[in-house]
């Protein structure tokens, strides 16, 4: 059970509005009390979220998260500049098919891909995390795709999605894009292993999520909540047996999985410490 509890200096309009969010929830809410964060972590364990003028945000001893765009943001201008992006090129498959790099045109009020002939797409991010790569998904795929999303983590499900339904940017079309994202809380295992559930034309994992950087302070206050499990071979057969197109996998070193798929296409900067994966389905049927 997640508890929800207001920021310490809430005015009676924020508690108000964190009530009616916890309610919609069904998450309990309960008063401050002018309690410290050690104490609500003596009552509630690490089942508890503190809603303040950021919206519902994980409060540690080692910081806050709450939801922001962080690297979306930049990733989002670099769009809007005719810039490229490795994950949106990997998710659209672009090198296998022989087609050009995507680039994008025009701010207006949506952002679209020159070449609009692009069909749309539908994917599931299975890894959704803090939303950055969902967030630049659905700005930059063709009009008409869709973006669902999965996060095993309660608390982290819980502050995403908040996110993608209440954050305002002050782009609209950013907003809206935030608007098109689907999450719900589930692990991915689950689903994988399952006979039933929507198909989609591309699956998304980035495990680097399970195994953050250990300097990284974006991480520390969601360390302990953490969903740590690994993508095997096994499990990327069976993502690979339920997406319609491809399996698409961020991460830093391939070699591994270099020798398990001798198939696999490489997407990513030459400078650039991360990089996508791109798994063909038909290819690794035949």
């Amino acid at each position: 059970m997640i508890y929800v509890v207001p920021s310490l200096k809430a005015k009676e309009k924020l508690q108000s509005e964190g009530k009616a969010w916890a309610e919609s929830q069904g998450f309990p809410y309960v008063l401050r009390h002018q309690r410290t964060i050690q104490d609500l972590m003596d009552e509630y364990g690490e089942d508890f979220l503190v809603y303040s003028s950021r919206g519902p945000q994980i409060d540690r001893p080692e910081g806050s998260h709450f939801f922001s765009l962080n690297m979306a943001e930049l990733r989002i201008q670099n769009l809007r500049k005719g810039q490229c992006d490795h994950l949106l090129e990997a998710l659209m498959g672009m090198k296998e098919r022989g087609a050009e790099s995507l680039s994008c045109e025009g701010e207006g009020d949506r952002s679209r891909w020159k070449g609009s002939s692009e069909p749309p797409i539908t994917v599931l991010d299975c890894t959704c995390g803090f939303g950055a790569d969902a967030a630049v998904a659905s700005f930059g795929l063709p009009a008409g795709s869709r973006i669902d999303a999965l996060e095993v983590s309660p608390l982290l499900e819980a502050v995403t999605s908040w996110g993608f339904s209440h954050f305002v940017h002050k782009k609209d079309d950013v907003t809206a894009a935030l608007r098109r994202i689907s999450l719900r809380r589930g692990d991915y295992r689950d689903y994988l292993l399952s006979d039933e559930g929507p198909v989609y034309d591309v699956l998304y994992f980035d495990p680097m999520f399970q195994r953050p950087v250990e300097a990284s302070c974006q991480f520390q206050p969601v360390r302990a909540i953490m969903e740590h499990g690994g993508l095997t071979r096994d499990l990327i057969e069976r993502a690979l047996q339920k997406a319609r197109r491809r399996v698409v996998i961020k991460e830093r070193d391939f070699r591994q999985l270099c020798r398990d798929f001798p198939e696999v296409t490489l997407y990513g900067g030459k400078y650039s410490r991360i990089g996508y994966a791109v798994l063909e389905c038909d290819s690794w049927k035949k």
